[in-house]
C-alpha cells in the first residue's frame, strides 16, 4: 500500500538510454593508409594492403654511421651493404620512402594504378654531388629491380623529398627500391646494390 503525504505522487519515467553512435562504414576496396613495419622474412618493411604505404622510422640513417644507426641494416630484400661512413644529417642518407595513389585516390593499389615513390632524403652540401635511382619489382619474394625513369640529382642540400612515378604491375606482394649515391661515377652493381662508403639503398 503506497500512502502519500502532502501532495500527489508523481512517477517520472526513466531515461531512454542513447544508443551508441553507428560507426562509419568502410568501403569495400579501401582500407586507408598503411603504416609499414619491419618484416623479418622479406629482410625489409613491409604494408598491409591499402592505399598508401609509408614507411615511417622503419628506414631512417643508414647503415652505422655515426648518430644514425639505420634499423635492422640494410632494409633491402637482396642484403645489399649501406655505406657506413660520415654522420647522420652530416651526410647522405635515406630516412623515408612512401608510395602513394598519384591521383590522391583513397582506393586501395590496384594493377594498372599510377603510384608515386617519393624518398625523403638528406643530401650533404648543396647536394649537386648526391644522386638517386628509383626501381620496382612486381614479386618482392624473387624480385627483378625495373629502373623507374632517369637518375635524379638532389634537388638541395639538406633534407630534401625526391619523387617518381610508375604504373603498378600485375602482383600480390610487390617492392620499390631507392638508391641514393654520392659521386658522379657510382652506379648500382649486382642485384641493384650501390656499394659507396656514403651510399644507401632501401626497399619497401
Amino acid at each position: 500500500v503506497k500512502i502519500y503525504f502532502g501532495s500527489e505522487c508523481t512517477v517520472t519515467p526513466p531515461p531512454v538510454p542513447t544508443p551508441p553512435p553507428t560507426p562509419m562504414p568502410t568501403k569495400e576496396g579501401q582500407s586507408g593508409p598503411q603504416m609499414a613495419s619491419y618484416n623479418a622474412a622479406l629482410g625489409a618493411p613491409k604494408c598491409s594492403f591499402g592505399s598508401t604505404c609509408d614507411s615511417g622510422v622503419t628506414l631512417n640513417g643508414r647503415g652505422t654511421m655515426s648518430g644514425g644507426n639505420e634499423p635492422n641494416q640494410s632494409n633491402t630484400l637482396n642484403s645489399c651493404t649501406d655505406g657506413n661512413s660520415g654522420s647522420y644529417h652530416g651526410d647522405e642518407s635515406i630516412d623515408k620512402i612512401v608510395v602513394s595513389q598519384a591521383s590522391g585516390s583513397p582506393n586501395d593499389f590496384t594493377e594498372g594504378d599510377v603510384v608515386t615513390i617519393s624518398a625523403t632524403v638528406w643530401c650533404w652540401s648543396s647536394g649537386t654531388s648526391d644522386f638517386i635511382d628509383f626501381y620496382y619489382a612486381s614479386d618482392a619474394s624473387n624480385p627483378v629491380w625495373e629502373q623507374i625513369g632517369d637518375r635524379q640529382t638532389c634537388p638541395g642540400g639538406g633534407l630534401q623529398t625526391v619523387s617518381a612515378s610508375y604504373t603498378l604491375p600485375a602482383g600480390s606482394i610487390q617492392a620499390v627500391r631507392a638508391n641514393m649515391m654520392y659521386g658522379t661515377d657510382s652506379t648500382a652493381g649486382a642485384a641493384s646494390c650501390t656499394s659507396g662508403s656514403y651510399d644507401d639503398t632501401d626497399d619497401l
